[in-house]
């Protein structure tokens, strides 16, 4: 217990930033993680989806066609727990403790610990240290890393994804390891494989990360797998003779990989069809028509706009191209990575990066660091730290931490690096202020991390209070139970996905759903949602018009309307107003009662 005391203090910190709380903060619930929710529910309860798709393969909700992973990973929590948001999220936060623990054994197994000698210089006194804490830096980064922190805190799949990258990777360097007897050296070759083909039907990036991965890993232990001979001592014989046999891990590795090909064969048969097709051009970089026109511009600014020159020089495959580099690179930007993050909304907390700021000189340390080392595992890490923002890349939004959230991984890694060398510097140079120091970057570290928490628990909710669609919970309180007072009940679709949420919190039955639910047609982008859901009415709301409609209830967000016709209101943590209730026919309650009725949803 004593021998690996950091690395569990280190795991129960990350269990306690990760699973308390989980049903308040963020406040509110997204659209995508109530479609997982009530879909597993759905299952539970009828054996198929919203969309009447028995135990689906592909989940199709609001044709974005979502893999399936993270819905059967959710399901038992919903059977248990009930359909709440905390169910939704607690698998997420449990594979995001797992894979704090993860990158600690997997950077144990990259680096392991060796002794460096400083030679003397200036009358300093040569100096030999250890970095056999380098695993434990890396776990305790990724523990309080704002990017990996707030992904793992929400229903996200691709924190699943990201366990499972990890899983696989752990697998394949065990199973590398010789001393490992054949049957065991299987199990983990197993393990690679099946880890990094679920990845594959968990997020939709890790299609193009997971395969990436798998290849850097081919590539840079070649020799461990393809390489070398196993000997065994001739028994016929007093003296021993040794005859070469096929590497066993090669044997082993090879049928492992023929596993993994089968498990991956229905991912392409769903990236070629339709559906596939669908999501694909929907998220895709050429969903953008800017870069085309960009290119058409330029053309028609020459008088000979159609010569093989001009075509040349302007064309739509080298404006994409440019667009993608510039996307790629964006994802390095230190503005982005340590100073305000992502520009989505729900993938962000104010004034903060991907990571705390405090880190940065230390990342620039450890990546340099990493250039002059000679090692396989510098090497896996470099093609990571590269791999990572690849398919955020092809997509018309970047940089995007949601589909790059993998890149938290080794940038926790270099940055732990950096602080490895930047101690081991000290306590072979300055060996007496090396207690200085670490009092220094601790309370450092401890203040940026705090700061981020406290914008994270006090900030976040009342400032971005959209990004999570706050207030549905409270819309279902007020609408469920008077339900049968009114003849029609629209709310607009001013926030995403309104009906999957009000589906969730009133816990709609999905045989009536499935019978009930109208879907529009997909947008330009090839997305859909729902435009009618029993007496519910999902759309814009154009006040003027509606407010003749008999014995309606309007649920309106932003749109303007009379104040006066107002029975209630929803309020964000701020205070603001988030919702307005208004009732085209003398209201069932009076105004201070419906106040009252929805606020029975915060006790």
């Amino acid at each position: 217990m004593k021998k690996h005391f950091f690395i569990i203090a280190i795991v129960i910190l990350a269990a306690l930033l990760r699973l308390p709380f989980l049903s308040s903060f963020p406040a509110g619930l997204n659209a995508d993680e109530a479609a997982i929710g009530y879909n597993a529910w759905s299952l539970i309860e009828t054996g198929k989806d919203e969309h009447s798709v028995a135990w689906p393969q592909v989940f199709r909700s609001f044709d974005d066609y979502k893999p399936p992973v993270y819905f059967y990973l959710v399901l038992p929590f919903v059977k248990f727990l009930g359909l709440t948001v905390t169910a939704v999220r607690l698998p997420s936060a449990i594979l995001g403790v797992a894979s704090v623990l993860l990158i600690y054994l997997i950077v144990k197994l990259l680096f392991p610990p060796v002794t460096a000698v400083i030679p003397a210089k200036a009358g300093i006194h040569p100096v030999t240290t250890t970095y056999k804490y380098f695993p434990h830096i890396s776990a305790l980064l990724l523990a309080i890393s704002p990017w990996h922190l707030h992904f793992s805190r929400g229903g996200w799949e691709v924190n699943a994804a990201t366990f499972f990258m990890l899983l696989g990777v752990w697998g394949f360097l065990k199973g590398i390891e010789k001393t490992l007897p054949a049957g065991r050296q299987a199990n983990y070759f197993f393990l690679f494989v099946t880890s990094l083909a679920l990845s594959l039907y968990t997020y939709h990036s890790a299609r193009v990360i997971s395969p990436l991965l798998s290849l850097s890993l081919v590539i840079i232990y070649w020799k461990d797998l393809f390489s070398g001979t196993v000997v065994i001592p001739a028994l016929s014989s007093s003296r021993p003779k040794w005859r070469d046999l096929t590497p066993t891990t090669t044997r082993t590795f090879f049928f492992s990989c023929l596993l993994g090909l089968l498990l991956s064969l229905p991912i392409a048969t769903q990236l070629l069809s339709k559906e596939g097709q669908s999501r694909f051009s929907g998220v895709s970089i050429f969903a953008d028509t800017g870069p085309e026109w960009q290119a058409t511009n330029y053309r028609l600014q020459h008088t000979d706009k159609d010569t093989l020159p001009v075509r040349l020089i302007h064309n739509r495959y080298l404006s994409y191209s440019l667009r993608f580099i510039e996307n790629y690179l964006s994802h390095y930007s230190p503005d982005f990575l340590f100073l305000n993050g992502d520009a989505i909304a729900r993938s962000k907390v104010p004034e903060t990066g991907q990571s705390i700021l405090v880190l940065l000189p230390v990342f620039v340390l450890g990546f340099i660091s990493l250039i002059k080392l000679d090692s396989s595992g510098k090497k896996l890490i470099f093609a990571w730290f590269l791999i990572a923002p690849l398919a955020a890349s092809i997509t018309f939004q970047s940089p995007h931490a949601l589909r790059a959230a993998n890149m938290a991984v080794p940038l926790m890694i270099i940055s732990a690096l950096g602080l490895v060398e930047f101690f081991v510097f000290i306590k072979s140079h300055l060996p007496k202020l090396l207690p200085i120091f670490l009092a220094i970057a601790t309370l450092f570290i401890s203040y940026d991390f705090s700061r981020y928490l406290h914008m994270y628990y006090v900030h976040y909710p009342k400032e971005l209070p959209y990004a999570w669609q706050y207030g549905f919970d409270q819309i279902a309180v007020y609408t469920k139970d008077n339900y049968d007072k009114y003849d029609h009940i629209i709310v607009t679709d001013r926030y995403d996905q309104p009906y999957i949420l009000i589906a969730f919190f009133t816990q709609y039955p999905p045989a009536d759903l499935q019978r009930d639910i109208v879907m529009s047609s997909p947008d330009h982008f090839g997305f859909a949602t729902g435009r009618k859901l029993g007496k519910y009415e999902f759309r814009t709301i154009n006040y003027e018009q509606d407010k003749l409609l008999p014995n309606t209830l309007l649920i309106t967000a932003e749109e303007k309307v009379d104040d006066n016709n107002v029975i209630g209101t929803v309020k964000s943590p701020s205070g603001g107003t988030m919702f307005k209730f208004i009732s085209t026919s003398p209201p069932p309650l009076r105004g201070d009662e419906v106040d009252e009725a929805i606020s029975t949803i915060k006790k």
